[in-house]
Formats: structure tokens, sequence, C-alpha cells
């Protein structure tokens, strides 16, 4: 296996990765993005598209659902497993990327789509909707617990409950015993940024195709017309291409996850195992220069 990342000595700092992160980001973003970004945003305006039609049909005689029409239901589930997909074929893409390997997207797409995979995928959304249910509160312990859940089925082979134990090895290391060095701070941090930041970037991009309704709305209610209704329906189609493009922002930021997370699973993963202790026995014991061809050992 092909060490992911030059070994550095001692865990790597929070910001460090964010710094790393957002290198990696730019140098592969024109090999990863648009592969994983088009199909889900496609999927994403699709389903807006139809809620468009169902709420205008409401002015129109129709007798429509506003949100869970059968179609809107199917585009749903729909957009989730490709999300799903999309994103495992992304973090894959990612980890070849910083381990020096050609990013295949179709190959990263395969990966994503195998059998193996989804279950694997399954048992940790379970695991996830139990800690659920039980409380809100231990989400955010498991949730990290299983977040090197896809870079071990990508670089190590191992799938199902193998693969989840594996991920909680990796996440609960922290032989420093310091909080800002343990994994599961780190990936509890990157989370919160990233999805800050996932957020913002959305609101941006659909800011300005918002911006008219919410005026046309704050004028009408100074008239004192309460028919929102009217004035949303006015906009709704307005809102579409704000979809698709919000779609295309939060996949952005995702592929900047895909590679921090790359990024804490390499250093993880090298810290445990001794990775990072090879340049220093090399540069202790530098391996010897063979002799010329037909000259003994010295």
């Amino acid at each position: 296996m092909t060490d992911l990342v030059p070994a550095r000595p001692g865990p790597m700092p929070f910001f460090l990765l964010l710094d790393e992160g957002l290198r990696l980001t730019r140098a592969h973003f024109r090999a990863i993005f648009p592969a994983v970004a088009v199909p889900v945003a496609v999927v994403s305006t699709l389903a807006g598209v139809v809620q468009a039609i169902n709420f205008q049909s409401l002015f129109k005689g129709g007798t429509p659902s506003l949100l869970w029409t059968p179609q809107v239901l199917v585009l749903a589930l729909l957009l989730g497993l490709l999300s799903a997909v999309a994103y495992v074929a992304g973090q894959v893409a990612a980890l070849d990327a910083l381990a020096g390997r050609p990013v295949d997207m179709g190959r990263a797409w395969r990966f994503a789509a195998r059998p193996a995979v989804w279950g694997t995928l399954l048992l940790s959304f379970l695991a996830l909707v139990v800690a659920l249910i039980l409380c809100v509160l231990p989400v955010f312990f498991v949730a990290p617990l299983l977040a090197f859940a896809v870079p071990v089925m990508a670089e190590e082979d191992r799938y199902g409950p193998g693969a989840l134990s594996r991920s909680a090895e990796l996440a609960l290391f922290n032989p420093s015993r310091r909080l800002m060095e343990h994994p599961i701070v780190k990936v509890l941090l990157l989370m919160v940024v990233t999805t800050l930041i996932s957020y913002l970037a959305g609101l941006l991009v659909a800011l300005p195709f918002q911006l008219p309704m919410f005026i046309d709305l704050f004028r009408k209610a100074m008239a004192g017309d309460q028919d929102v209704t009217s004035v949303m329906a006015r906009w709704i189609w307005l809102q579409i291409p704000a979809q698709f493009l919000s779609s295309l922002a939060r996949t952005a930021i995702y592929v900047y996850t895909a590679f921090g997370m790359a990024l804490l699973y390499a250093d993880v993963r090298g810290r445990k195992e001794g990775i990072d202790l090879r340049p220093e026995i090399d540069a202790l014991f530098p391996a010897s220069t063979p002799p010329p061809a037909g000259e003994p050992w010295p």
C-alpha cells in the first residue's frame, strides 16, 4: 500500500489540516468536482421543478400535495442514493490524489457502487439512527467514530463490521491524551467548519435569486396584503437556478471536506502503524548504494 502522505513527526495540527485540504482541493478540483457535482445538482433541480409544478397547480384548480407527491418522493430517494454514491466516489478520488495515484472518476464511481460498500454504509447509517433515537448527543460521538469508514474501505479493503470497527479504532487513537490532538475532536471540528462554510456558500449563491421574492413579500406586507402564497408562486421558478447553483456550491465544499478527512485518516493511520518513523530510520540508517555491475559488495 502506497503511503498517503509524507510522514511528519507528531499529529497534524488542525489548522495545518485545513490549509493542506484547501491546497489539495485547488490542485485536484477540476478532476473531481464535475463528476461528483453535476449528477447530484441535476437530480436536485429536477426535484425542485416537480415541487414548483405542484405549487403552481394550486392556483389552477389542481389538488396537489405541496411537498410529498409520489414523483417528489421518488426523486428525493434517487437524490439520496445518488448523493451517497457520488460522495463516496469523491472521497475515493481524494484518497487517490493524496496518495499520488491517478484520479480516475470512473473507477471511483464503480467502487462506490459495490454492494459491500453499500452494506457498510447501511450499517453506519443504522448506527447513527440508533444513536439519534437514544438521544441527540450520542450522534456527536458515533458520527466521528464512523467517519473513517470510507477511507478504510478504499485503502484497506475492509467492509461491513470490520470497516466500522477499524474506523472506531483509528478515531480513538490518541496516545498523547491531549484533547486537541484527539481524532474525534478534529473530525467534529472539520464537520462544523465545513458545514458552516457550506451553509454560507449556499446562502450567498441563492440570495440574489431569493431577494426579489423577499422584496415583493415585504411590499405586500406593508400594503396589508397577507396573500403570501401568491407572491411565492410568482417567483417560484426563479428558485430553480438557485437550487442548481446551491447544490454545486455544497458539493464544492464537500470536495474540500473529502480531502480534509483523507488527510486526517492518513495522519492517524500513519502514526498508529509507525509509518511516520520510516523517514527517521532511513535518515539514521541510509540504504547502501549498490556497487557497479561486476564489482563485489564491500
